[in-house]
């Protein structure tokens, strides 16, 4: 009989995502009182989005990462983590999207380039409690978003 472990299927769990388009995110990355990885969740931001952000910071300045972030947490707050996913949230009168989701058809290019810039994350033993060492196993997120 073969003998299995919590941590040997963490693993294969963890080998499987890995290979098939997750990246690994470290642990330590993870702000616990937001429950984000805020430096994913900027370069997604940045990256994906470089009008917005452009014109963002043309009116913050070098607040501009702070205040996304503040922003975002509010939102997710007042409307739950998997609706601002679906549905971006404000930051200075300006829609941010979260994620982006697949096309029903494959006529835009845009809109593919958008799917595939996601970032599918995978985290293991991350401690998410600001009061307790208490940590989840495996941990997802969606561009830097624990869900």
């Amino acid at each position: 009989m073969k003998r299995t472990s919590e941590t040997a299927f963490e693993t294969a769990i963890e080998a499987h995502l890995l290979a098939n388009g997750y990246v690994s995110i470290a642990c330590d990355g993870f702000d616990r009182d937001r429950a984000i990885f805020p430096e994913t969740v900027l370069a997604f931001i940045r990256e994906t989005q470089p009008k917005e952000w452009a014109k963002l910071e043309r009116l913050l300045g070098n607040k501009t990462g702070n205040q996304v972030l503040s922003d975002l947490y509010k939102w997710m707050n007042a409307h739950g983590a998997l609706a601002t996913l679906r549905h971006g949230f404000k930051c200075y009168g300006r829609t941010l999207r979260a994620a982006y989701f697949k096309a029903a058809h494959e006529l835009n290019p845009e809109l593919e380039e958008h799917y595939a810039a996601n970032r599918l994350g995978l985290t293991r033993q991350l401690h998410f409690s600001p009061r307790s060492e208490q940590s989840l196993d495996v941990t997802l997120s969606l561009n830097g978003i624990r869900w």
